[in-house]
């Protein structure tokens, strides 16, 4: 424990019994006891544990880039369901328009209409 973290326990020890007198004065309690237990002690005692530290399995690019999605979650999970069932389906169409020689279903447009400068 450093220093700060030293000073502000005691600070806090201090002034807490004071701070919480004033604040609890005016609430409705059905058991004024319940309030009795509480050491401002033991506030600070958390502090003196060591804090935990990640430690990675993977070694990661340092290069790599995290981006955000632009697209929803949900959306994307809808688009890929339907791109997987749809694969199959888009392969059968294009061996049949092979197999089948049968004009195109557009045809190119072969007379120009020039537009009007009214509308």
């Amino acid at each position: 424990m450093d220093q700060q973290q030293r000073w502000s326990c005691e600070l806090r020890a201090t002034q807490t019994p004071l701070v919480n007198r004033n604040f609890l004065k005016g609430l409705p309690v059905y058991n004024k006891n319940s309030f009795t237990r509480f050491h401002a002690d033991s506030v600070c005692k958390a502090s003196n544990r060591r804090p935990s530290v990640y430690l990675p399995t993977r070694e990661y690019p340092s290069d790599q880039i995290i981006v955000t999605e632009k697209t929803n979650i949900l959306l994307r999970y809808l688009h890929q369901q339907w791109d997987k069932k749809n694969s199959g389906k888009k392969r059968e169409q294009e061996q049949t328009e092979e197999d089948s020689v049968a004009p195109p279903r557009k045809m190119a447009r072969t007379d120009s209409e020039e537009p009007t400068e009214d509308s």
